[in-house]
């Protein structure tokens, strides 16, 4: 049987990219996982439309506007709960994607083939740079470095977005992660590679739609001092309680919870 797919989405003022991003995922995964961090320009109603029509759709909504990582981990503490609940199951795949269109989502059937063929635990997609600026390339060089020298993997792109994880990893991840800033997909990353005993590539080559500004240099010193802090997390085992997964949903609204699928055969 092939593994389920769980789209997680966190979504902040997408109103301009969402509706297409949705339709052209609607076809490749069994459930999503949308997470509303504060929009304020009809963003949430392109959510409720799908969920309206499509059953197995989950739509999460922050109180107010706390930052991209912070919505993924909310997604992420979201499906560990259904996985918890019987919902979800062990082998069953996250994908991480963005809501602004840049992420070529046609691809997500052949990586999820991948991790299956392959039995990977995460696949991290390796973007192609061509649309990006020099210096931001150089920065991506810089971080993914860092991430190799701490994680001892080999990583090509450690800040891609567009990612792929099962589902029992989330109870391994979570007590490590923090979500801060911007620094998700380096945390992700160390954390995972360092936990031991997970299989993880870093070699599917993907073509990104387009580059999307917004980082800055500030935002890169955040996540080498988070790339560090996550590596000592992990050495000297400092876990986060397990009910910081369920504090961190405390406050979260989550609207009409969705029939579910039967999922894919």
């Amino acid at each position: 049987m092939t593994s389920r797919r769980i789209a997680v989405i966190p979504i902040h003022d997408e109103a301009a990219t969402l509706a297409a991003v949705l339709e052209d995922v609607d076809p490749q995964v069994d459930f999503f996982i949308l997470v509303d961090d504060g929009s304020k320009n009809g963003s949430a109603d392109i959510a409720r439309e799908l969920q309206r029509r499509r059953p197995g759709v989950w739509f999460l909504r922050h109180p107010g506007n706390r930052g991209m990582a912070q919505a993924l981990k909310t997604g992420f503490c979201f499906a560990a709960r259904l996985l918890e609940e019987g919902l979800l199951q062990p082998d069953d795949i996250v994908i991480n994607i963005d809501a602004d269109g840049q992420h070529p989502v046609y691809e997500i059937p052949r990586a999820a083939a991948r991790m299956d063929a392959d039995g990977l635990d995460l696949l991290l997609v390796v973007r192609d740079f061509s649309l990006y600026p020099r210096y931001k390339v150089l920065g991506n060089r810089l971080l993914t470095a860092l991430a190799r020298a701490v994680s001892g993997f080999p990583y090509r792109d450690v800040e891609s977005g567009f990612r792929f994880l099962r589902v029992r990893c989330l109870p391994l991840l979570l007590p490590y992660f923090t979500g801060w800033r911007y620094s998700c997909a380096q945390e992700i990353a160390i954390i995972t590679s360092l936990l031991g005993g997970l299989r993880i590539a870093n070699d599917h080559l993907v073509r990104i739609n387009y580059y999307r500004p917004g980082t800055t240099l500030m935002d890169g010193f955040a996540v080498l001092v988070m790339s560090l802090f996550s590596w000592l997390r992990v050495r000297i085992s400092w876990r986060s309680s397990p009910e910081d997964a369920r504090r961190h949903l405390a406050d979260v609204i989550i609207e009409s919870p969705p029939t579910l699928l039967a999922g894919r055969s």
